[in-house]
């Protein structure tokens, strides 16, 4: 497994091929680009963002999803239309960065407003966008979301189920926010895990940096290699739970260190 760093934890600070250029100085093995706007739904702006990264490599590209993807099941078939023009447009420039995963959210609702589970009706999207995915040698990694259509295990099991092609981004603080427990989605995503985003929170739940909440990191870690996990964890912040640099290099750290140790137990195990 390798610790990565999403640049939506420098939205609103930093715009993206600054947020790239950012994290190359930090010692981090990878990262995931969020791009926040068309405009950067581009082969040349990813490039651009592709150099800033320096050494760090990109696994994973995740669009601000709410700008298109509940149009991708729209009754209207132009909207239709132009939703998957923007989902390509994304998947092109995943392509250009290196990427290898698609994050994906899926249909959406205001937060925490209950949202049907309609498994077909996702399908007849999640079909099309696997199969546009990889021919450009990518997957669509859709992420458990609260306010989403992936809010249990459950329903990930269903899902794996039904399209093997589909894959999964784990996100610890949107199972917290569903009340389930993140190693519950492990064992549902299992070999169709190919991304994890972390962030950690205190008992009252409020969030906060990886390593200085509650959270037990180290069971996580135990979790994911249990399950055969071995890509990347991406430490996903929200700017306001960055407080300064020093605290950052000291989440990463710490989630470097009880990745090692995770790993070592491991191999004394086997």
């Amino acid at each position: 497994m390798r610790i990565g760093l999403s640049t939506s934890g420098f939205y609103g600070r930093f715009e993206t091929e600054e947020a790239a250029e950012y994290i190359a100085a930090l010692p981090v093995d990878c990262a995931e680009a969020f791009l926040q706007t068309p405009s950067e739904y581009t082969l040349e702006f990813a490039a651009l963002v592709r150099r800033s990264f320096g050494r760090v490599h990109c696994t994973s590209v995740h669009p601000m999803g709410i700008q298109f993807e509940n149009s991708m099941m729209s009754r209207s078939k132009r909207q239709r239309q132009d939703a998957f023009d923007l989902f390509c447009r994304v998947l092109d420039a995943g392509m250009a960065l290196g990427a290898g995963t698609y994050v994906y959210h899926g249909r959406s609702t205001s937060l925490l407003s209950p949202l049907p589970w309609d498994l077909q009706k996702n399908l007849d999207v999640l079909g099309p966008m696997c199969e546009l995915a990889a021919q450009r040698e990518m997957v669509i990694g859709w992420e458990n979301v609260c306010w989403c259509q992936l809010t249990t295990p459950q329903r990930v099991r269903e899902a794996a189920a039904a399209l093997d092609a589909v894959r999964f981004t784990l996100d610890i603080k949107q199972a917290m926010r569903a009340g389930c427990d993140p190693m519950d989605f492990v064992a549902a995503m299992g070999g169709h895990l190919v991304n994890v985003h972390i962030c950690d929170w205190r008992e009252d739940g409020g969030l906060c940096l990886p390593g200085e909440g509650c959270f037990d990191f180290g069971a996580l870690f135990t979790s994911l290699a249990e399950a055969g996990y071995d890509g990347p964890v991406i430490i996903e912040p929200y700017l306001r739970l960055i407080k300064s640099e020093e605290a950052l290099l000291a989440s990463i750290r710490s989630m470097r260190a009880l990745l090692e140790q995770s790993e070592k137990r491991g191999g004394e195990r086997t």
